[in-house]
């Protein structure tokens, strides 16, 4: 570890934390936590309220990428006693404005400086799903090893920062390839399963659903590629591709958690799925989460549905949940991780302005986190302040998202707007 990076980090007690901090560190080891990642960016008291419950008693926080306990306190401190003497023209409404829209800025840090990291793992992890996607196709066996590197690196990124994942996710919704649908329910799955403490266990989860399609591989070409109505034939044969996927994985490379996730995706509570009608119980924790996963990037991307918007998405996994297609709270946490609004999409304001999400709110999904692109008049800002939409700002202005736009139609690269300010040039 460098000395810089050192510089950076300190030991506070629970009692001092506060929302805008990073933790990198926990007193308490991950195995007597439910805890998967001890890195964590605090939202919220309710984050505060969750540690204390499990019993940490000190946290190493990362100054570089949250809040600075002593430097910040010092700044509220002067603006709170302005505000709090008899002259004061700043309202106490002002300073608590400010306060909250100076954590938005924070919270924004892990995500910016992750991104270019994480956009190379992608890329890798892409090429290298590639490659054993087309080597199954050929006849080639499917090394473990191999799709672990893969699983291991996404995870890894996603412990530094799950919401630049989540973002170069959306940011590919329109490739509608195999490989690249394996890595983002790779990503989605690690995702869902970490933030919302979902329990299940991480390496095979991973690894079932990077690996979930893997039986597509064994489908003809032109059938995978067609965008019109399958005829019964060729229904009947789509619909075998996760027994593909189970044969395909079998031979001890593979455990067994790991195959049931590439045969039972498809399978539903309600006994609608298939390829085998399996039903409540019958069908795998692990493969449940893949199964909500797999739905959503499937028609975000529009390969066998029609294209549709995130909102539009979650509002019919949200009624799949309640007709007993998947486990209601299963979708209810994967709209509370994505948000209605998931980060990287590009929304117009009441205000006129043009935002992107950068954060979700998840105590309303209606008022997230944005970095704002473009002013009400149509000028762009490439490095527009980030805001919370659940706060007006000083100067009394309330936001709120009006629609949520096509990043195509506009030509507006999302992935432009979304790096930090370079640091004002010393005299």
């Amino acid at each position: 570890m460098t000395t810089e990076l050192l510089m950076t980090r300190k030991r506070i007690p629970i009692d001092r934390i506060k929302p805008g901090m990073y933790v990198v560190g926990l007193d308490r080891s991950w195995m007597a936590t439910p805890f998967f990642f001890h890195r964590k960016l605090i939202k919220n008291d309710a984050d505060i309220e969750l540690l204390k419950r499990h019993g940490i008693q000190e946290v190493e926080i990362d100054t570089a990428q949250g809040l600075d306990l002593a430097v910040d306190n010092d700044a509220l401190e002067k603006i709170d006693d302005r505000a709090g003497s008899s002259t004061d023209i700043v309202p106490k409404a002002s300073v608590e404005s400010w306060r909250r829209q100076s954590e938005a800025e924070i919270a924004f840090r892990p995500l910016a400086k992750e991104l270019a990291a994480a956009q190379s793992i992608h890329a890798e992890a892409i090429s290298a799903a590639k490659v054993i996607f087309d080597g199954a196709r050929g006849g080639a066996p499917i090394k473990r090893a191999a799709a672990e590197a893969v699983v291991q690196t996404l995870s890894a990124s996603i412990t530094r920062s799950p919401e630049a994942n989540l973002l170069l996710m959306q940011m590919r919704r329109f490739d509608q390839d195999l490989f690249t649908h394996a890595v983002n329910v790779c990503v989605l799955s690690l995702v869902l399963n970490a933030s919302e403490g979902i329990g299940a266990d991480p390496a095979s989860l991973g690894l079932g659903a990077l690996l979930h399609d893997i039986g597509e591989s064994r489908l003809p070409g032109n059938l995978l590629r067609k965008r019109d109505s399958f005829t019964d034939a060729e229904l009947r044969l789509v619909e075998r591709h996760p027994e593909f996927g189970w044969e395909l994985l079998s031979g001890g490379e593979f455990a067994e958690d790991v195959r049931r996730i590439a045969c039972e995706h498809h399978e539903r509570l309600d006994g609608s799925g298939y390829p085998h009608k399996v039903k409540d119980d019958g069908i795998a924790f692990a493969s449940q989460v893949v199964a909500i996963a797999d739905m959503y990037d499937d028609m975000m991307s529009g390969r066998h549905h029609a294209l549709l918007p995130p909102v539009d998405v979650l509002r019919w996994l949200f009624l799949q949940g309640h007709a007993g297609a998947f486990e209601r709270s299963m979708v209810e946490k994967m709209i509370r991780c994505l948000g209605v609004y998931p980060i990287g999409s590009l929304v117009e304001l009441s205000s006129g302005e043009r935002a992107i999400v950068v954060a979700v709110n998840q105590q309303d999904a209606l008022k997230p986190t944005v970095r704002i692109i473009a002013s009400g008049m149509g000028f762009t800002q490439k490095y527009g302040p980030v805001v919370s939409l659940a706060v007006a700002d000083s100067g009394g202005l309330e936001r709120r998202i009006v629609k949520s736009l096509n990043p195509r139609k506009e030509r507006i690269d999302p992935m432009a707007y979304l790096k930090l300010a370079p640091a004002p040039a010393e005299k």
